[in-house]
């Protein structure tokens, strides 16, 4: 393979073109080899399927005329009648019989004559036809020295039968007809049937198939066929059977004592295997010459152009450098020009990467400075804690001896939420965030004289789990001063907690202030979704909801998506505002 690689490219397409061709023909024989198994193997189940087609039409046929059979043989008008001495009463039961009988053979299609012979003389439709009697009688000797016959009817056999010098073969059927109790005969019920009667209509159901079927009697004699000469004639398979060349396929007629048999060549088993070789051909025919002209001109139309673009390449290589230089120019098959395209367009892609490494090092270099400027604000406005610890315990003490016990709590709670948002670690447990948000609620509550009610309800399991230091003051700070500050009436204020059913934490302030508008909405949402934009906007000072913001980015820059706020107001409804928090006890990254 290593070797093929280094090869000309003119060669490699030759030797394609030939493993092509080689892969097709191979192809196309297993192709063919699988669809002469196919072929052989469906036809060979197609003709059991007719086989058993035709044996389920017999047998079917053969159950209708044994019902009428037995029925006319167990009739009671028929006992009565052979069993008659009197002659008037004879004479009326032969009546009832004959009408019968008549009845049924005008009925049923296919009965050519119907008779009762009597064990004493009494008879129904005694035929004039001599040769029809002739083949009754010889019928009722069979079935007396017949060891089979049992109840059920016996079916004689085919009958050539001379009508007004014509020979027509019939199918005769007999039973005895038994006295019940006791049991002995009172004679014989003899029906003469056409063959379309038992036997289907071989050239309608063969319409699709092949070979030769041949329903065998009792004597071996052919009754049905869709060979018409072998009608009436014995069926010799003896040399059929030693010939490699023929299958016979046979199935047993209980009933008729016979059977029916299927002889066929096993080339009948191929048919529609010479339109598959001729469409093969003509493919072959076809299809190499106009692969050996359509490789002939791939390589003629390949060729040039990459020596173009070899030739190209081996000049930028010279030259070391991409970036302002000249695009190639291919004329060729679709895919060269779209190989040229492609490479212009990563030369183009080359000049747009360089500009943008650029631009993201100037964007970096700018936001570090923001950065810088942002740390060095904040340095600027800290003040000493120390000192503001000493004078608000100073203001405490002051507070407490003149009396304004009141004041001394304020100025108690404005030490606490001093001390705890600059000293300590970043991440604390939410019951100690809580105890702080409740100093600021105490505050605020303090200065607005009671203009809202405080609702705060956390489950106890909660308190112990870890969060960021200094997320819920600034959101109950935004609820107050947005939203509850400018209410005409006394509002409420509602601080709770909850556990997913993912396990995660979800923080819950809502107010039921002054809400905002959906434009004011998307445009806080759209500043939550702002993500490294924030510090430049913190640099421009065009951000009012600066708290919420941070918030939401410090808790993103800890724990990532999905967590932070979410955000849903309605105009003179309120306010809700969401944290979510993953749920952990170790430390996060504030």
């Amino acid at each position: 393979m290593d070797y093929l690689k280094t090869r000309p490219i003119k060669l490699q397409l030759l030797v394609i073109f030939i493993l092509f061709v080689t892969v097709v023909v191979v192809v196309m024989l297993l192709t063919y080899f699988q669809s002469k198994k196919m072929i052989y193997e469906k036809n060979e189940e197609y003709s059991i399927e007719l086989l058993d087609k035709i044996t389920q039409y017999i047998q079917s046929q053969i159950e209708n005329i044994d019902g009428l059979v037995i029925n006319t043989s167990y009739n009671m008008d028929v006992h009565q009648y052979l069993k008659s001495t009197d002659l008037i009463d004879k004479i009326d039961l032969f009546k009832k019989v004959d009408s019968q009988i008549t009845t049924i053979s005008q009925l049923e299609a296919g009965i050519v004559e119907m008779t009762i012979i009597g064990e004493n003389g009494n008879n129904v439709n005694l035929m004039s036809d001599k040769n029809m009697r002739k083949a009754v009688m010889d019928t009722i000797e069979e079935m007396k020295t017949s060891p089979e016959l049992r109840l059920k009817p016996y079916y004689a056999g085919l009958k050539e039968m001379v009508d007004n010098g014509v020979s027509h073969p019939y199918f005769i059927i007999g039973s005895r007809i038994n006295n019940i109790f006791p049991s002995y005969s009172l004679g014989y019920f003899i029906v003469i049937l056409d063959l379309n009667a038992l036997f289907p209509k071989f050239n309608t159901m063969l319409e699709n198939g092949f070979g030769s079927f041949y329903v065998l009697d009792r004597n071996g004699t052919v009754s049905s066929s869709n060979d018409m000469s072998m009608i009436g004639k014995l069926l010799d398979t003896t040399s059929i059977k030693d010939n490699q060349e023929y299958v016979i396929q046979t199935t047993e007629l209980p009933a008729l004592q016979g059977k029916i048999v299927n002889i066929y060549s096993k080339l009948n088993l191929f048919r529609g295997l010479e339109k598959i070789k001729v469409v093969y051909w003509g493919i072959m025919i076809v299809f190499i010459p106009f692969m050996y002209l359509l490789f002939w001109l791939i390589s003629r139309n390949i060729l040039e152009p990459i020596k173009s673009f070899m030739r190209f390449i081996q000049v930028q290589k010279v030259k070391n450098i991409y970036h302002g230089q000249k695009r190639i120019e291919l004329i060729g098959y679709n895919e060269i020009m779209v190989m040229a395209e492609r490479f212009n367009g990563m030369l183009d892609e080359v000049d747009h990467l360089t500009g943008e490494v650029i631009s993201s090092e100037t964007r970096i270099m700018k936001l570090g400075l923001l950065k810088k400027q942002a740390e060095l604000a904040f340095l600027k406005q800290q003040v000493n804690p120390h000192f503001l610890y000493n004078m608000l315990e100073s203001l405490r003490g002051m507070a407490s001896e003149a009396g304004e016990m009141e004041m001394r709590d304020m100025i108690a709670a404005l030490g606490k939420m001093l001390r705890y948002s600059i000293k300590g670690q970043d991440v604390v447990k939410l019951g100690e965030e809580l105890d702080i948000s409740k100093s600021y609620l105490k505050l605020q509550h303090f200065r607005f004289d009671d203009r809202f009610d405080i609702h705060i309800e956390f489950p106890e399991a909660l308190l112990s789990y870890k969060v960021i230091k200094m997320i819920l003051q600034p959101i109950l700070e935004n609820a107050i001063t947005h939203g509850l500050e400018n209410r005409m009436v006394k509002g409420n204020l509602w601080v709770g907690g909850r556990m997913t059913l993912d396990g995660d934490i979800v923080i819950r302030v809502k107010d039921d202030g002054l809400g905002m508008t959906s434009h004011k909405l998307e445009s806080i949402r759209a500043e939550l979704a702002a993500g490294e934009d924030f510090l430049e906007r913190i640099h421009n000072d065009d951000n009012k909801h600066i708290g919420i913001v941070n918030v939401h980015n410090r808790i993103r820059a800890a724990y990532g998506s999905p967590y932070g706020l979410r955000i849903a107001s309605e105009e003179d409804k309120g306010t809700e505002v969401e944290l979510l928090l993953p749920q952990r006890r170790e430390e996060a990254n504030a």
